[in-house]
């Protein structure tokens, strides 16, 4: 049966009394659950701070982290001692499906559950932490409406998070402060430690380019990725970095670029061995271009004002040297992604001030400063 409405809190009645009618917890409660409804993108994010969410483990106990399966194939990234356990929240709307994985985590009988999300939802993530009913829960204050304050929550330790417009690794690291009540003095970096960089591939000198965007208006045009080609070191090779989706639906854009280039279609594990044995990577604000940060590949992101003060540029407390943020200053910026100026040249009007002789200039500084 599929659950909608008023069925959802409903069903969970059902559930939770049947789980503890017919199901036996294994032993006394032990072990972390962190949980996260996010995608890819933010998986890259988090795998900088995981580490510090690791010590919240008890002498013995082990740490799973509940997550999406798309989200998943960023599992490289992570530390090793880590358990993962996928889980599909969207198909919680299922009765069956719902049941199956609420009795699984139920019976595991962890002693913390942890949210990780700064923004969840009350029948998925949520619901699970009111299901499972730990001796110790927690979670980060999401800045939300009145009436979605009134709502109940089913953490037993909230942490004041600061507002939407704050830097998510920062966040998680005064989040795991809290949890563990230590100050560390200092934020993760986002970078990821040497032990668990993955291998370089071996090739020639090499700039990776990611032009592609889910969001089309983030995107530059072809002829400005050409000037960025032009001003590369003549000697090197190009790759273009991309899903298959992104080069069908941007099927003009290799027919634009003049200059001899491959194409980079691999998944991030694989990708992730090409970005390490590049000397540059330049792209819009997408997972590939954070992923580059995080392995320490010096890199270029041409990004939109939206999320200025919110992320992208990274704080001060946590960008890594290797990473460089072109945004163009605008009164509107730190809008989100809502934007309400009209598209520029099919372009967000931020994104669109980004000149051919701004990028340029950016890489050319690049080039200088490195040596390459």
């Amino acid at each position: 049966m599929i659950l909608t409405g008023k069925r959802v809190a409903q069903a969970d009645r059902i559930i939770r009394f049947l789980l503890k009618l017919s199901v036996r917890r294994r032993g006394r409660p032990s072990g972390v659950l962190l949980t996260t409804i996010r995608g890819p993108a933010e998986m890259v994010f988090m795998s900088a701070v995981l580490e510090r969410f690791m010590r919240l483990a008890r002498r013995g106990e082990k740490v799973t982290l509940l997550l999406r399966r798309d989200a998943a194939g960023m599992a490289f990234l992570l530390p090793r001692n880590l358990i993962l356990k996928r889980i599909e929240w969207r198909w919680l709307r299922d009765s069956r499906y719902r049941w199956k994985m609420f009795g699984e985590l139920y019976r595991a009988n962890y002693r913390s559950v942890v949210s990780l999300d700064y923004r969840r939802s009350a029948d998925e993530d949520e619901a699970l932490a009111a299901i499972l009913d730990p001796p110790d829960s927690a979670a980060m204050v999401e800045d939300l409406g009145a009436a979605a304050r009134r709502r109940p929550s089913p953490f037993k330790r909230l942490f004041e998070a600061g507002g939407p417009a704050y830097d998510k690794i920062l966040r998680w690291s005064e989040f795991a402060d809290f949890l563990s009540g230590t100050d560390s003095g200092r934020a993760a970096l986002a970078r990821l430690p040497d032990a668990r960089l993955p291998p370089a591939e071996a090739m020639a000198p090499t700039a990776v380019l990611m032009p592609f965007s889910a969001v089309a208006q983030r995107q530059l045009h072809p002829a400005t990725w050409q000037k960025v080609i032009d001003a590369l070191p003549s000697h090197w090779q190009v790759r273009i970095a991309g899903h298959q989706n992104d080069f069908e639906a941007n099927s003009r854009f290799l027919v634009q670029i003049k200059s001899p280039v491959q194409v980079e279609t691999a998944d991030f594990e694989r990708l992730s061995a090409v970005l390490r044995g590049a000397r540059l990577v330049i792209g819009v604000d997408t997972a590939g271009i954070h992923l580059s940060i995080l392995l320490g590949v010096t890199t270029l992101c041409l990004a939109s004002a939206a999320f200025v003060g919110a992320g992208v540029p990274y704080d001060a407390d946590v960008v890594p040297a290797n990473a460089r943020f072109l945004t163009l200053p605008i009164a509107c910026q730190g809008c989100l992604g809502t934007c309400r100026l009209p598209l520029e040249r099919g372009m967000f009007a931020c994104v669109a001030g980004l000149t051919d002789a701004m990028i340029v200039g950016a890489v050319e500084d690049i080039l200088a400063v490195t040596g390459t």
